[in-house]
């Protein structure tokens, strides 16, 4: 051993490890009880409807009045049965367009009564599944 290996030892003292603790861990019971975990579901919560709007429309030109309402989240039962059929064509081309643009959704309710929901409200169906033209 040289002069620079003994001055290597004194600087650098070899590790000393304490082996002993490293092979001793704690045993737990393989047969704990655990509380049953119920699914995570997600929670919404869509507002209350306090009003919806019945609009007896007749001509294109009356549009604009159950559009504003709608825009204003309420929903719109749409009665096209006084209108020509080719402002009813119009009007439920029209109806369509806008509860497209605002993701809201277009349901018949009959020939010529339509329900127009935005995206806020959740319908629920029962029985007989009426015809939906989007979602």
């Amino acid at each position: 051993m040289g002069l620079f290996d003994k001055i290597a030892a004194k600087a650098m003292p070899e590790d000393e490890y304490d082996d002993v603790d490293y092979d001793e861990y704690e045993d737990y019971p393989e047969d704990e009880d655990y509380e049953s975990v119920s699914p995570i579901r997600p929670v919404s919560q869509a507002p209350e409807v306090a009003r919806i709007v019945t609009v007896w429309v007749s001509s294109f030109r009356d549009a604009a009045d159950f559009a504003l309402e709608f825009r204003n989240g309420l929903p719109v039962v749409l009665n096209l049965s006084e209108a020509a059929d080719d402002e009813r064509k119009r009007i439920v081309d029209f109806a369509y367009g806008l509860t497209f643009g605002l993701e809201g959704s277009f349901n018949s309710i009959s020939e010529d009564v339509f329900l127009l929901t935005p995206k806020s409200v959740k319908i629920d169906s029962y029985g007989t599944e009426a015809p939906r033209a989007f979602s």
